[in-house]
C-alpha cells in the first residue's frame, strides 16, 4: 500500500481536525508561501523503558529542498499511543521555529505509557505546514523491578479455648509502596487452614478456624501476588496461637421434682461446652445425692447427655449433684446439682363400705387405701370409719381393704360416712366420705296379755315390742291395746320398758259376750317401723248369782259338759270322788268372783243345790271342782279351774244345763 494510500484517512482526519489546512488530494507542496514543506522524523530516545518511569521522544522536522530556507518548521506537536486521532493522546509539544537554519526539533517525556510494546505517533499542526507523513516509532515498555513484601499475621483472640473460632489476619504490604494483589494460604502446624484466601484492597486477607486442638500451634501465612511487581512473602504468628482447653457447664434435671417416696426418679446431667468454647463433651459424670454415689459413672452420649434413675431416696429434700469428669484434653471438668424434693407417698381413700342401714342393726363400713399414682394398695394402715356419732378403726389387708362395724344410734335420715386415714412417715393423709342413710328398724310386736276376759273386770294387757332380731326396742315406745272393735272398743296405752314389755289395764270391761279380737298397735316412730299383733279373745260373764260346777275330769276345752242336772254327781266324774247327790251343781256362794283355789260352801236345802239364777250368760264362767262334799245340809266343794262354757241350753232342773268348754279362766 503506498503511503499515500495509508494517509489517506488520517489526512482526512486531521483535516477535520485543523478546519481543512490539509487536503484530501496526494501529498503536494503547499499552494502558497505560508510555510516550508516540512520533513518529519521521530526518535524514541530511552527504548525500552520501564513501567512508571520516562520514556523521552525526540521529534524533528526540516524544510525539504529546493526551499530548504529558513526560518524552520514550527507548530504544537501532539503525541499519540496508536494512530492519531484515534489513539491515546500522550501530550503536546512545542517546535519553536529556528530563523538561522532550516530543521528543528523537541522532545517530549513522557510515564503513562503501560507495559509492553506501543506505537507512538506524532502529528505536526503550525505555519509551516502538516509533515507529509505523521512519524511513528515504536516503544516497549518493561515491567518494573518486582518489589518485595511483608507479611504479618494476627490472632482474634489469644490464648483461644478447644472450639472457638479463631480468625488469623494476614496484613500483606509492598515495600515500594503501592497495592498488592494475590492471596493468602495459612497453615497451622504446615497443614493448610482452608484455601487460598485473595487479599482486599487493603492488603488484607483472613480464615477463620475452630478446630484446632488443645496446645501450642505454628501459625504461618503465605502471600503469593499475582503481579510481577510485587514478590511473595511469609509470615509467622508470633508466639504461635495456644488453644486451652473448654470450659464445660454440668445442668442436672429430674424427672419429677418433687417426687414421691419409693417412685423411681430419672436425674439427667447435659454437659456443654461454656463459650467462648465449642464442640460436644465426652466423658463420664458421676451422680451422687448428699455426697453419695448413685450407681457408677455413667458415660455421655455425643450431646453430652447422661442419666440414672434411683428409688431409693428418703422423704425430705435431697442435694443431686452430677460431676463431669472429661474423656480428653479437650475440655474441663465440670458439676452441677439440684435439689430433690422427696414427699410422702400420697393416698387416695375411697370409701366403699355400707351406705345404708337399719337403727340399732349392725352396718359394715369400709374403705379402700391406695397410692394415688399407680393405684397399688397401702397394706397394714390404720383408717378411721365413721357414720354418724358410731365410729371404728380398722387395718388394711392386702388389697388395701379395711372394713370395721357399727351399730347406727341415729333416728331415720341422712347422715355421712367418712374414711379418714392419717398418713404416717412415709404417706400422706387422704379421706373420703359419702351419705349414709339410716332406716328405720323392723319391729315385731306379740300380745302376751289377757285373752279370756271376764266382763265388767279389768282386763290385764300386755305386749313385748322387739327389733327384727329378737333384742327389745329401746323402752319409752307406746303400745296402743284395742279390745273390740267399732263403737264399743276399749283402749289403753303402755310404753316399753327395758325388755320391751308393755302393759296397762282396760277397767270395766264392756264388751259382747263370746269370741273377739285384742289388738296391740305400735305406730312408727323416728326410729322402728310400725308393727301389730292381735289376739283372740273370749269375753265371759258369770251368772248373776251363785255359779255352776262341771267336774274336773273331761273339762277340757271343746268337751260337752252338764253343768245343771238332777243327777249332776253321775254326769259329772269328779277326781275327789263322787260328789253328793243332793249336789246338783250351782254352788249359791262361790265368791264373788270365784277364783281358782278357792272353795265354795252353803246350806242347801234337801233335795237341790240352791236356788240357781232363771237365765245363765252365753259364755258363761264356770267353776271346775275335783271334790264336793256334803255334811247335813252344808255342800262344800274345792274351785280347781274356771274355764267358760258356752251354754246351748239351760232350763228347770229336769232340763238341766249344758254346754261347751270353749276356753280356762284358770
Amino acid at each position: 500500500m503506498s503511503p499515500n494510500r495509508l494517509l489517506s484517512p488520517i489526512r482526512i482526519l486531521l483535516a477535520l481536525l485543523l478546519g481543512g489546512a490539509l487536503v484530501t488530494g496526494p501529498l503536494s507542496p503547499p499552494a502558497s508561501a505560508s510555510g516550508p514543506t516540512t520533513d518529519c522524523t521521530l526518535q524514541a530516545r530511552t527504548n525500552p523503558s520501564t513501567y512508571g518511569e520516562p520514556a523521552t521522544f525526540r521529534f524533528f522536522a526540516a524544510a525539504r529542498l529546493p526551499e530548504d530556507v529558513p526560518p524552520s518548521p514550527s507548530g504544537l506537536v501532539t503525541f499519540f499511543d496508536g494512530l492519531p486521532v484515534l489513539g491515546h493522546v500522550l501530550g503536546t509539544a512545542v517546535l519553536l521555529p529556528e530563523l538561522t537554519k532550516d530543521n528543528n526539533d523537541v522532545e517530549f517525556t513522557t510515564s503513562d505509557l503501560s507495559v509492553g510494546d506501543h506505537d507512538v505517533y506524532a502529528v505536526l499542526v503550525g505555519p509551516s505546514g502538516p509533515c507529509p507523513i505523521p512519524p511513528s516509532v515504536g516503544q516497549h515498555v518493561n515491567p518494573p523491578p518486582a518489589s518485595p513484601s511483608s507479611t504479618a499475621i494476627g490472632s482474634s483472640v489469644n490464648p483461644s479455648r478447644f472450639g472457638q473460632s479463631v480468625t488469623f489476619t494476614a496484613a500483606v504490604a509492598r515495600q515500594a509502596g503501592g497495592a498488592v494483589a494475590g492471596s493468602v494460604q495459612f497453615r497451622a502446624d504446615g497443614a493448610d487452614v482452608g484455601g487460598p484466601v485473595a487479599v482486599d484492597a487493603t492488603g488484607h486477607a483472613s480464615v477463620a478456624t475452630g478446630s484446632l486442638a488443645v496446645g501450642a500451634h505454628a501459625i504461618t501465612a503465605t502471600f503469593t501476588s499475582v503481579n510481577a511487581d510485587t514478590l511473595g512473602s511469609d509470615g509467622t504468628l508470633a508466639g504461635g496461637q495456644v488453644v486451652q482447653a473448654a470450659d464445660t457447664h454440668t445442668g442436672v434435671t429430674s424427672s419429677a421434682n418433687p417426687s414421691e417416696l419409693g417412685r423411681s426418679v430419672t436425674f439427667t446431667a447435659q454437659v456443654t461446652a461454656v463459650a467462648p468454647g465449642a464442640g460436644n463433651p465426652g466423658g463420664t459424670v458421676q451422680f451422687s445425692a448428699d455426697g453419695s454415689p448413685i450407681g457408677v459413672p455413667q458415660g455421655v452420649d455425643g450431646s453430652g447427655r447422661t442419666s440414672v434413675s434411683t428409688s431409693d431416696l428418703a422423704v425430705g429434700t435431697h442435694t443431686v449433684t452430677a460431676s463431669y469428669t472429661s474423656g480428653d484434653d479437650r475440655f474441663n471438668g465440670s458439676a452441677g446439682s439440684v435439689d430433690q424434693t422427696v414427699e410422702r407417698v400420697r393416698t387416695t381413700l375411697t370409701y366403699d363400705g355400707a351406705t345404708t342401714g337399719d337403727f340399732h342393726d349392725p352396718a359394715l363400713l369400709g374403705a379402700t387405701l391406695t397410692r394415688t399414682t399407680g393405684g397399688t394398695p397401702v397394706p397394714g394402715a390404720v383408717v378411721h370409719l365413721t357414720m354418724g356419732a358410731e365410729t371404728c378403726d380398722a387395718t388394711t389387708d392386702a388389697s388395701g381393704r379395711a372394713t370395721c362395724s357399727i351399730t347406727p344410734q341415729e333416728a331415720a335420715g341422712a347422715y355421712t360416712a367418712g374414711a379418714t386415714y392419717d398418713g404416717d412417715a412415709s404417706t400422706q393423709p387422704s379421706t373420703d366420705s359419702t351419705t349414709f342413710t339410716v332406716t328405720r328398724e323392723q319391729t315385731s310386736l306379740d300380745y302376751t296379755g289377757d285373752t279370756v276376759i271376764l266382763n265388767g273386770s279389768t282386763a290385764h294387757a300386755s305386749a313385748r315390742l322387739t327389733e327384727d332380731d329378737g333384742a327389745p326396742v329401746l323402752a319409752g315406745r307406746s303400745v296402743v291395746f284395742t279390745l273390740g272393735s267399732g263403737a264399743s272398743a276399749q283402749t289403753c296405752t303402755g310404753l316399753t320398758d327395758a325388755t320391751g314389755a308393755a302393759a296397762c289395764d282396760i277397767g270395766s270391761v264392756a264388751q259382747p259376750l263370746g269370741p273377739g279380737t285384742i289388738t296391740a298397735s305400735f305406730a312408727q316412730d323416728p326410729y322402728y317401723l310400725a308393727s301389730t299383733d292381735a289376739a283372740d279373745t273370749i269375753l265371759f260373764a258369770f251368772p248373776s248369782r251363785g255359779g255352776f260346777v262341771v267336774g274336773d275330769r273331761g273339762t277340757t276345752t271343746g268337751a260337752a259338759v252338764r253343768f245343771y242336772d238332777p243327777s249332776w254327781n253321775q254326769v259329772n266324774s269328779l277326781s275327789g270322788g263322787l260328789a253328793p247327790s243332793a249336789f246338783k251343781g250351782f254352788a249359791t256362794a262361790p265368791g264373788n268372783p270365784p277364783r281358782c283355789g278357792g272353795t265354795f260352801t252353803y246350806a242347801a236345802k234337801p233335795g237341790n243345790s240352791g236356788a240357781p239364777p232363771a237365765t245363765v250368760p252365753s259364755y258363761m264362767g264356770t267353776l271346775v271342782t275335783s271334790r264336793v262334799t256334803s255334811a247335813g245340809s252344808t255342800i262344800t266343794g274345792t274351785i280347781a279351774r274356771i274355764v267358760v262354757v258356752r251354754t246351748s241350753s239351760y232350763g228347770s232342773l229336769d232340763q238341766g244345763g249344758r254346754g261347751t268348754v270353749v276356753a280356762v279362766v284358770c
